[in-house]
């Protein structure tokens, strides 16, 4: 397997040199950028698996770039590694589609790990573009292999995008979506983001709101956050599923864990999503809930 490509985004050249230096001896092949004009340019004559990307720099500002990335080149991963961002700046990097937000001085074993997690993140959307493929089976064969090698861009190359579905009675728009989330721009986004893709959906900024919403609008699937003030999600989940049954519940958190995925899904959660998430892969989830609430 080839090494994983990583661009390094800093304008602190001494830093970021330095911290390139120890990225090569982790056995990832890194290189540098030391502005965010610099690292688009770098997007198109040698794409990364993953960016390593701090916010505060002279001329285009880390989050612009963040924003950029994620729209044209969303299989690129980007990790926030920044010594002057606040909470504000953490929610507001993870809402425009982050992997994950760091702050300096960064452990580089905690580093390493990160970036090699975002790589698998790059990995897997490059594989569900090729399983939607409609390129022969041996085109598909050969993207796969260059996606397993963290070619993504060259993968991505070989294959179409699929047409869109025929519309019918399981099709995004005839479900009902609660959306549970007490980040409000967060959630609104998520919400015009599932619009574009005409998916109507409300809206709940606490749990106590989705409780008294499922009982007036009785929605066919919630998207549920699990860190929230008052009611927390594992809570709302739990009481959901003992009053609406089929009520179909998708957990979607940025600060989950292992443990807490388990109980999610013993209490009855249809999937398990952690934040950013890609809108492809909510919607696939949110459609195949719909499904398996139909057939409850």
């Amino acid at each position: 397997m080839s090494k994983i490509k990583v661009l390094l985004v800093d304008d602190e050249e001494d830093y970021v040199k330095a911290l390139a230096d120890r990225m090569d001896l982790r056995d990832l092949d890194s290189r540098v950028a030391l502005s965010g004009e610099e690292a688009l340019l770098a997007l198109n004559t040698a794409p990364p698996d993953v960016m390593v990307l701090d916010l505060r720099m002279p001329g285009m500002q880390g989050m612009e770039v963040l924003e950029k990335v994620r729209k044209e080149h969303p299989h690129i991963q980007v990790i926030i590694l920044t010594g002057r961002g606040g909470e504000k700046d953490e929610k507001e990097a993870r809402r425009l589609g982050a992997y994950e937000y760091l702050q300096k001085p960064a452990d580089t074993g905690t580093l390493v790990d990160t970036i090699r997690g975002a790589w698998k993140r790059s990995v897997q959307v490059a594989k569900e573009v090729i399983k939607e493929s409609k390129e022969t089976f041996e085109g598909s064969m050969a993207a796969a292999a260059l996606a397993e090698a963290g070619m993504a861009d060259e993968a991505q190359d070989l294959i179409q995008k699929p047409d869109p579905p025929a519309e019918d009675t399981s099709s995004p728009g005839s479900i009902k979506v609660l959306l549970v989330d007490d980040e409000e721009d967060y959630v609104r986004t998520m919400a015009e983001r599932m619009e574009m893709r005409e998916m109507g959906s409300d809206v709940a900024l606490s749990g106590e709101a989705a409780l008294a919403m499922v009982e007036e609008d009785q929605p066919d699937v919630m998207v549920l956050d699990l860190r929230m003030p008052g009611i927390g999600g594992m809570e709302v989940l739990e009481k959901v599923k003992a009053e609406y049954p089929n009520l179909q519940v998708i957990i979607l958190t940025g600060h989950g864990s292992d443990k807490e995925e388990e109980t999610a899904r013993r209490l009855g959660a249809f999937d398990y999503l952690r934040k950013p998430v890609d809108i492809t892969n909510l919607m696939e989830s949110i459609r195949r809930a719909g499904l398996a609430r139909l057939d409850g």
